[in-house]
Parts: structure tokens; C-alpha cells; sequence
């Protein structure tokens, strides 16, 4: 009678693993269809966003790339193939800056100089002093 219950117990065993396997592949394609649809979802978001956000998408990823080329080594043939450009783009963005910088400078400048003018009209309407 040893052979039919070692039988028995196999089966047994079999059916466990087997049921085990079905409980595994379940969850797999529980968690596979829920990181599906979250995917989904963000890309969905991302989506709406960059259409109401263009410009902050476009800085984003300039960002994203800046970093990436900042934390990543250069090696020799970048250095060799893209310095020169490198250069050239370094320049036009320091120059950029700078008429940035100069042409908010004047625009302050334009902007005191006519509330001063403003304040001043104000104030001699105020005392009664006729221009």
C-alpha cells in the first residue's frame, strides 16, 4: 500500500505547486495591468501638461539635457569633434545673456526715470505748483 499513498502525496503536492503557480502568475498579471495603467495615466498627464505648458516643457528638458551633459564624463572625441562648437554656443549664450541683462538694465532705467517723473508731477499737483 506505500506505492498508492507516495502516489497520493504526489498528486498532492503537484496539485499545491500547481495551484501556487496559478496564484503567482495571477498577481504577475495583476501588478503587470496596474503598472500598465498608471503608464498610462502619467503619460497621459505629461501629455496634457506639455500641451498647456510648451514653453516650461521645452526649459525642462534643456534642464534635463544640461544635467545630463554635466554629470555625464566628456571624452577625448567630444572634446575633439564638438569643442570648437561648444565654444561658439558657450559665446552666443554669454552674449545673449548679457544683451538680456543690458536691455533689462536700460528698461529699469527707463521705468525709474518715469516714475520719478510721475512721483514729481504728483507731488507739485499736490503743493499746487503749476509746470
Amino acid at each position: 500500500m506505500a506505492p498508492r499513498q507516495d502516489n497520493d502525496n504526489e498528486t498532492a503536492e503537484r496539485g499545491r505547486a500547481a495551484a501556487a503557480l496559478e496564484a503567482a502568475r495571477e498577481r504577475t498579471l495583476s501588478a503587470y495591468e496596474t503598472a500598465r495603467e498608471r503608464s498610462r495615466d502619467t503619460a497621459r498627464q505629461v501629455t496634457d501638461q506639455l500641451s498647456i505648458y510648451p514653453v516650461g516643457a521645452v526649459v525642462g528638458g534643456l534642464a534635463v539635457g544640461a544635467l545630463l551633459a554635466f554629470l555625464l564624463p566628456r571624452t577625448e572625441r567630444e572634446d575633439r569633434l564638438l569643442g570648437p562648437t561648444g565654444r561658439k554656443l558657450a559665446g552666443a549664450a554669454r552674449e545673449a545673456a548679457q544683451k538680456g541683462i543690458d536691455a533689462g538694465r536700460e528698461r529699469a532705467q527707463d521705468l525709474s526715470g518715469e516714475l520719478g517723473s510721475k512721483v514729481g508731477r504728483a507731488v507739485a499737483e499736490a503743493v499746487g505748483v503749476k509746470e
